[in-house]
């Protein structure tokens, strides 16, 4: 994450775009689910087309993961804070902090503002990207312009070729892959992904139209393929603790497709009932 820590692997802040009114926007795909529960921190994990929280650029937004999580009736102490500590932009799945109480979220944002906490997300992504790549393109924070030094590291767990011709080529290849972002930049793991020329499919802001066209109305999977799926911090309690969020179960099938369902555990088997 970042100094200011949202987005994929960054801020959400900076100028933006005016958002479509409420009924143009994608829906969740999926409920969100409470991954841990403790006095100081809610683990939760955040479908992909769900916001965080309110904000002024999305305020058409119907639905956010905070009014969810106090909509579940956990939140009942008189002075609870309920902050998120990190946020996931609206198209990435995965996992997201609440802090319970000033102190926790200071002590967590800390840790995601000095690049203490080590993230793994997976991806899917255009073409073979050689295994071992890194990233270190220079990026700004969403809060100014300014690019600020950004790396990540990046880990090939399966390659796939199809006989299909998507673009100019004769047959289509992808990579899962495991992205382990150093810091923390707006949107920093698409626009890595992005220089390498290889970008996430179904990322409609820095992928590759073709491909992401032909996996919404072709393979019928119209989101990003991008997951936050480990955290590993200092719990406010003491001690280091690793949070996972598994990968959600509406990659089944692309994953089948792509000879790829051996990985959909990368960060822990699905709960029960949902692949």
């Amino acid at each position: 994450m970042e100094q200011n820590p949202q987005g994929d692997a960054g801020s959400a802040g900076g100028a933006r775009k005016p958002e479509p009114a409420g009924d143009e926007l994608p829906r969740p795909l999926e409920a969100p689910r409470v991954l841990h529960l403790d006095d100081d921190l809610v683990i939760v994990h955040k479908p992909a087309h769900l916001l965080v929280h309110r904000t002024d650029w999305a305020y058409h937004d119907r639905e956010n993961l905070r009014d969810w999580l106090l909509g579940q009736g956990v939140a009942r102490e008189t002075g609870e804070q309920w902050q998120p500590v990190n946020r996931l932009d609206r198209p990435t799945s995965g996992l997201v902090v609440f802090a319970r109480n000033r102190e926790a979220h200071r002590l967590v944002h800390a840790q995601f503002a000095e690049h203490r906490i080590r993230k793994g997300y997976l991806a899917v992504v255009r073409g073979h990207l050689p295994d071992g790549s890194v990233a270190e393109k220079p990026l700004p924070t969403g809060h100014n312009d300014v690019p600020k030094v950004a790396r990540t590291r990046f880990e090939t767990i399966g390659t796939a070729e199809w006989p299909v011709a998507i673009t100019r080529y004769p047959t289509s290849r992808f990579s899962l892959v495991r992205c382990l972002p150093e810091t923390g930049r707006y949107h920093q793991i698409r626009l890595h992904l992005r220089h390498l020329r290889h970008p996430v499919i179904g990322d409609t802001a820095h992928g590759d139209k073709p491909h992401n066209r032909y996996l919404a109305t072709e393979v019928g999977a119209p989101w990003m393929f991008l997951h936050a799926g480990e955290l590993t911090l200092e719990h406010p309690g003491g001690g280091q603790v690793t949070y996972r969020s598994p990968v959600p179960a509406i990659w089944d099938a692309p994953l089948l497709a792509w000879g790829w369902k051996e990985h959909r555990d990368v960060f822990g088997p699905a709960p029960e009932g949902m692949s």
